[in-house]
């Protein structure tokens, strides 16, 4: 179903909280979380018990105990109503907001809690992790793929169909460490700036994708947000409005999406391909829901974890036609002086991946830009409007909220 033309924001963000880990600063999936979700309330100035529903994203990696959501509504001593993990992947983190919307449009919550942390590379041998999660156990896994192998296959016809180049990702790289520099929680910030020389003198992690091209591990970090109506939003010091939003999800394994021959979207391009993802029926959702454009967005917080992925996702949202999101990079128009800053903590790439809480991560960014309250680098004029996306899997779904801090 399509949604809505808009009518006005369809639910607002009235707390917000963030908590962070590192190596000499350890704290589990469980105590980050508390710790966000504490901070959300008391920024939001109400107390535990008023609120209805829960959504989280998959259970952390660090934490893979089931029902992890339940798990912390337990630990908190906080029944609700409801409470539910969101697993298209990552992106399903992404989406919550939209369920809590609809929620709370039912007339079915007043207060709805949407968290997520993970720690993973500070519980768990993330060099060991391979691909078992995400890859099909009958026909991938026994080639014994890595995530980045197969995110390069990827990354290989996307070179292939548009004639990007190897130079053309080490601008997203670039980009990325250029913001991830100024935050004091991203994960290669120690390394400085750098050029394209050094992100292609770097090893190949799985071609063509080298070491600079590939996100790392970052720490462990935990947030909440508090949603609750747009109405109920005016009685609130500095809410942030949700205008819009749309998730789709297309498949579960990478050779799944390349044997589709129809979709009920349209978005997805002509089928079979790997160089178009569920973010373009997400995008086409929710800006049709906030009835704007993308000229409006100021700006944007996606989830790249490879280098190409930064272009194939400005392409799926619009900003650019397939084959030239590169442009962006290159030209400059994602950083501080540019008309659409991109990824301002650093993004997955160099801000890392603790682990499932990178979606809400960027969530995180995006409110602080808003509220200019940034940990790192703001541009010169505080945004209006940020778009956040998130994407889970082998480019199987995505995920698109348009946030606003004006009705």
């Amino acid at each position: 179903m399509s949604p809505s033309p808009a009518t006005g924001p369809v639910a607002a963000i009235v707390g917000m909280g963030d908590a962070y880990a590192s190596r000499d600063n350890r704290k589990d999936p469980m105590r980050l979380a508390v710790e966000a979700a504490r901070a959300a309330l008391k920024d939001a100035g109400i107390g535990r018990q008023q609120v209805d529903a829960v959504f989280t994203g998959r259970s952390p990696w660090a934490d893979k105990r089931s029902q992890w959501s339940n798990i912390f509504i337990s630990h908190m001593q906080m029944p609700v109503t409801i409470n539910s993990e969101l697993t298209m992947h990552g992106a399903g983190l992404t989406a919550s907001l939209g369920m809590a919307a609809q929620m709370i449009a039912a007339g079915k919550a007043e207060y709805v809690l949407c968290l997520q942390s993970d720690a993973t590379e500070l519980f768990v041998d993330a060099v060991a992790m391979g691909a078992e999660a995400d890859a099909d156990p009958q026909f991938e896994i026994p080639y014994g793929p890595t995530i980045p192998s197969l995110y390069a296959q990827a990354a290989c016809r996307y070179m292939h169909e548009f004639g990007v180049t190897e130079e053309d990702f080490a601008q997203v790289a670039i980009a990325n460490q250029a913001w991830g520099v100024k935050h004091p929680h991203a994960a290669k910030a120690r390394f400085g700036e750098i050029d394209a020389q050094k992100v292609l003198a770097s090893p190949y992690v799985s071609s063509p994708l080298r070491r600079w091209m590939c996100s790392t591990w970052g720490g462990g970090t935990g947030g909440a947000l508090v949603v609750t109506s747009a109405g109920n939003a005016r009685n609130f010091a500095a809410p942030v409005y949700l205008l819009g939003y749309g998730s789709a999800s297309t498949h579960e394994y990478l050779g799944d999406r390349m044997n589709m021959r129809r979709a009920r979207f349209d978005t997805l391009g002509p089928l079979p391909n790997i160089t178009h993802t569920a973010t373009a029926e997400a995008a086409r959702q929710a800006f049709a829901q906030a009835g704007i454009g993308r000229d409006d967005i100021d700006m944007a917080q996606i989830s790249v974890n490879f280098a190409h992925m930064g272009p194939i996702i400005l392409e799926d949202l619009g900003f650019a036609e397939k084959g030239k999101g590169a442009r962006l990079y290159r030209e400059g128009r994602t950083g501080i002086d540019g008309d659409l800053p991109l990824d301002t903590n650093g993004g997955w790439l160099s801000f890392g991946q603790p682990g499932i809480s990178c979606n809400m991560d960027s969530y995180v960014e995006a409110i602080r830009q808003l509220r200019g309250t940034a940990l790192g680098a703001a541009p010169s004029k505080r945004p209006q409007t940020v778009l956040v996306q998130g994407s889970g899997g082998m480019l199987a779904a995505g995920a698109v909220a348009i946030l606003g801090n004006r009705t």
